[in-house]
């Protein structure tokens, strides 16, 4: 069983991988997608992962088009809140999130360390019917 000690850290991005409709499992942001995951051990947490190939801005955010900030936030994850464990998984409870409709809620993941300084989280198999991607991510603990 995973404890919430075992999580405490800094953790680097090494893959997140998504299945969609049962198809092929792939790079959910592309290949060179780079993040970080932090918990504290005050029961705190953070995410934050994007794609390399996000599109850089040109001048102050203002004048920036709103389709232009729009496909900036589509290749990205980004949420911050609690984060409890029970029963081999992580709850991340969302207080700030890059999707508002995120915010108060749960985020379950199984957890697991398949190697020495290694931590992988995964998504449930859904069980209410509705179609949702499947992911994992991997992550390598920093320093």
């Amino acid at each position: 069983m995973i404890g919430m000690q075992e999580l405490v850290g800094h953790w680097r991005l090494v893959s997140f991988i998504e299945q969609r409709a049962g198809g092929p499992w792939s790079d959910a942001l592309g290949p060179d997608a780079k993040g970080c995951i932090s918990y504290w051990p005050t029961g705190h947490m953070q995410v934050l992962i994007g794609a390399l190939d996000r599109p850089r801005f040109r001048g102050e955010w203002d004048s920036i088009p709103t389709a232009d900030k729009a496909r900036c936030l589509d290749r990205m994850v980004a949420y911050s809140g609690r984060f409890s464990v029970a029963e081999g998984r992580v709850l991340h409870h969302v207080d700030v999130c890059w999707i508002p409709n995120w915010e108060g809620r749960d985020l379950v993941r199984l957890a697991s360390f398949p190697s020495p300084n290694r931590l992988l989280l995964r998504t449930e198999v859904p069980t209410d019917g509705r179609a949702r991607p499947m992911q994992e991510v991997l992550w390598e603990r920093a320093g």
